[in-house]
């Protein structure tokens, strides 16, 4: 049974691609771990990797049975070659592909068996789950990839040990995060739920070959709904003692509800929710739409700050807020700031006829390596180029002073040097991410392209934007496309590659 997504699509794509096989092991490699550690490098040689969420994927019999596909890193940033694509039916990894399974929901990455390398965590939260006569509809699933020498291959997967569902279509998995939530040096991994009341159970580290956790417990923040919510997670050190802190927001499909975003602060013991996120009023901060949050210390004081999106403030202009991180999770003496097109230094403004949706995907990362973070900010609904909604993507500097709108860039798919062009209802700007995928010390930005079909909004192909950093910030020299076609899929597949990263 579908339940009400807006996320899912009318069509999907029913493109098979050979998944190359992984041999199930029992035990780590006798391989001696990498020197550098990073929580994304799966095969150990000090680039960081990159996860493509495809939940929407399809095997040739199998409808929306769902993939993850790796793209590893290199001196030359990502390569259409260098790449891997994981379903349920490859070789070591547990299962087998169903339809309506959405494997590759959501994915994470660390280390968690503590063997040197990162793994890779990946949800299916449409999986049945089967107990003697009774069988759960939708339970979810999670599944660890283990990564070692040769990458995501070769090293085997198992099924996390998540106890039995306790409801039908509980979409255990919804989302994922992982960190070190109570300080002890081990990767943990929280696991969101969709529906249930429980917004999802904190797993704490290591885990062993076979699955299991060192322990479990729930998240304990209600969702407040008897039926549905889809669960946002968000990493990042607000208090700035060293110790992961989480943020819980949900999604209940409607912009007539709207929710607050929870700070569970990390400990010894584990997670404590110790309240919601405020404006300048003293009023919750509404998190709705699946908009996801970034988090990073914009400001150098040892805390992290949250980026939050609001893309339907402003009618629909957009907008995002910096709420600066505090000892106790959010700063009480200093006020969110909120960023638009019409703060000084943002090209283009809010007087444009449209609903830009400006800030609706951000990502946080140093992109000149000048020591300060930047933010990227999507804005999928922009029109230019007397197109409709072809999008465009905004990258404002951080500096001394803070975040600002001075010196920011802005570039779409048809700015010089961007290969490939804006089409109607491209999108571009529907995901975002910041990582280093080159080595050189500069987050590059990667774009989710909703759809470089010509058809448009009839396409939903999906496709990556790669702009490397540089000296002088986020440049359009020596950015890639990859579009559907350059990932071994075919131009009329229509399940949104680039839809979403790991976190």
């Amino acid at each position: 049974m579908h339940l009400p997504l807006r996320r899912v699509l009318a069509c999907a794509a029913t493109a098979a691609l050979a998944a190359g096989g992984l041999a199930l092991t029992t035990s780590p490699e006798a391989t001696a771990a990498p020197a550098q550690q990073l929580a994304d490098d799966f095969n150990g040689d000090g680039y960081r990797d990159v996860v493509l969420n495809l939940p929407f994927h399809s095997t040739s019999t199998r409808h929306l049975s769902g993939a993850a596909m790796v793209l590893y890193g290199s001196a030359s940033g990502l390569s259409s070659t260098h790449r891997k694509l994981i379903t349920q039916n490859t070789a070591g990894v547990p299962g087998t592909a169903e339809s309506v399974d959405w494997f590759g929901h959501a994915s994470t990455t660390g280390d968690f068996d503590g063997d040197g390398y990162a793994d890779l965590a990946v949800s299916a939260p449409r999986e049945g789950y089967v107990s003697g006569d009774t069988t759960w509809t939708d339970a979810g699933q999670v599944t660890l990839i283990w990564g070692g020498p040769d990458g995501l291959t070769h090293h085997g997967g198992t099924t996390v040990k998540l106890g039995t569902p306790t409801a039908d279509r509980q979409l255990v998995g919804i989302d994922l995060a992982s960190g070190d939530f109570n300080g002890d040096g081990k990767r943990d991994l929280v696991v969101g739920n969709g529906r249930g009341g429980e917004a999802g159970t904190l797993l704490l580290g290591p885990f062993t070959r076979t699955g299991s956790a060192a322990s479990r417990k729930p998240l304990g923040v209600a969702t407040g709904t008897p039926y549905y919510a889809e669960t946002m997670l968000a990493t990042g050190d607000l208090t700035g003692d060293g110790v992961t802190d989480l943020l819980v927001s949900w999604d209940t499909g409607t912009l007539d509800t709207t929710q607050g975003i929870h700070v569970l602060r990390g400990g010894s013991g584990g997670l404590t929710d110790i309240g919601v996120l405020k404006d300048a009023g003293g009023s919750q901060i509404n998190h709705r739409e699946s908009e996801r949050l970034a988090i990073g210390d914009l400001d150098r004081d040892g805390r992290d700050d949250v980026v939050v999106p609001q893309p339907f403030a402003l009618d629909h202009k957009g907008e995002f807020l910096v709420v600066y991180g505090g000892t106790n999770g959010q700063d009480p003496a200093r006020k969110p700031v909120h960023f638009s097109q019409d703060t000084p230094g943002v090209p283009d403004s809010n007087s444009d006829v449209g609903s830009d949706h400006f800030g609706k995907q951000v990502a946080v990362g140093d992109v000149n390596a000048d020591g300060y973070l930047d933010v990227i900010a999507t804005s999928p609904g922009e029109n230019h180029s007397n197109l409709s909604d072809p999008g465009k993507v905004t990258v404002l500097r951080g500096g001394p002073g803070g975040l600002t709108g001075s010196g920011a860039t802005a570039f779409t798919q048809n700015t010089p040097g961007v290969p490939g062009e804006s089409i109607r209802y491209g999108g571009f700007g529907s995901s975002a991410k910041a990582t280093d995928v080159n080595g050189d010390g500069r987050a590059d930005a990667l774009i989710g392209v909703f759809t470089v079909h010509p058809g448009g909004a009839d396409g939903y192909t999906g496709g990556l934007w790669a702009f490397p950093g540089s000296a002088t910030g986020t440049t359009a020299t020596g950015s890639k496309a990859f579009p559907p076609t350059s990932l071994g899929f075919a131009d009329t597949s229509m399940f949104e590659v680039g839809k979403s990263f790991n976190r």
